[in-house]
């Protein structure tokens, strides 16, 4: 029987790995309606650090580090978690949490290994699927670009669009990642916007303009493909676990008319209710082989604060996550 808690937690706006503390916790205590989990697998995503998009509010000093995982009921006062169910919820960077159900489901047998449920199988996979097909409502024949190319959406995003006929070109700040991109994911050509003439290499493989950019990233790099004048005529910029950019000022700058670019976010709460309909397509896909994933795994919470720290600075290669 575990008696304490191993847990993540900020002490100020996290920049540096010194910025989040380990700590150790009491055993968290059941109420009527709850369950307790003992986590399996956990997501390292720096942008719920500063805002869970979950609570909708802002973690503060003393906070446990939010993050998705996968765990095993050991305890259980609930009608739908039993003990031994395993199952995806908000955990934070923690070794034992307490749910009521809320933003939690039972692991899907699909999802196999359970780790899928935290990349191309879960929320990154799902943001991508309906990111492009409902939301931007990917064309065949259309050019995609994707920012984050080796990361989970990113990487899903872009095999999803050639897998329903779209063709499809990464961006990465590696030459290591953009060879994963092209030979494991099956991108039409990747980027290495880092070491690489962006706006030349852009007209190279995207000759006709591109029609869909999947961002992952906002910030400089969104700036510079809307300035490098490839995003074609009512082109649809999706904007993906970034914050919502205001674009009018830089889209009139780059000298697209007002109206001629849509910029889409990407809010996954909309599409909850269809998730098994992702699960599907996601799981077929990926049991036959036609999706592959990169995940960058590191072993126990005591190094999850380097892990985070590397995932800021945009040193990971692969979904990053802890396992228990």
């Amino acid at each position: 029987m575990i008696v304490h808690n191993l847990q993540v937690r900020i002490r100020r706006p996290p920049a540096r790995a010194c910025d989040v503390e380990l700590t150790e916790g009491e055993r968290p205590a059941l109420t009527n309606g709850s369950f307790l989990a003992r986590a399996l697998w956990l997501a390292v995503d720096p942008f719920r650090c500063a805002s869970d998009i979950l609570t909708g509010g802002f973690p503060r000093p003393g906070d446990v580090v939010p993050a998705r995982g996968v765990g095993e009921v050991i305890d259980s006062r609930h009608d739908v978690f039993g003990v031994g169910s395993l199952v995806v919820l908000d955990c934070g960077l923690q070794q034992l949490c307490v749910s009521e159900g809320h933003h939690a489901w039972l692991l899907h047998p699909g999802q196999t290994p359970a780790s899928t449920a935290l990349g191309v199988l879960g929320a990154p996979g799902m943001a991508a699927y309906f990111g492009l097909l409902h939301l931007a409502r990917l064309r065949p024949a259309e050019t995609v670009l994707v920012s984050a190319a080796a990361n989970a959406a990113g990487a899903m995003a872009g095999q999803i669009a050639q897998l329903k006929g779209a063709r499809a070109i990464g961006m990465a700040g590696t030459y290591e990642k953009c060879d994963w991109v092209t030979r494991h994911a099956r991108l039409s050509g990747c980027i290495n916007y880092a070491a690489e003439n962006l706006e030349a290499r852009l007209r190279q493989l995207a000759p006709h303009g591109v029609d869909i950019y999947f961002d992952n990233v906002g910030g400089e790099l969104l700036d510079r493909v809307v300035t490098s004048g490839i995003l074609a005529r009512g082109a649809r910029i999706v904007q993906n676990s970034v914050t919502p950019a205001q674009p009018e000022a830089l889209l009139a700058r780059a000298g697209y008319a007002p109206g001629s670019l849509q910029v889409l976010s990407m809010d996954l709460h909309h599409y909850e209710h269809r998730r098994s309909e992702f699960l599907r397509d996601a799981i077929a896909w990926y049991g036959a082989g036609r999706i592959a994933t990169k995940d960058h795994v590191v072993e126990g919470l005591v190094n999850a604060p380097a892990h985070l720290l590397l995932v800021m600075q945009g040193g990971n290669f692969g979904r990053p996550l802890v396992r228990l």
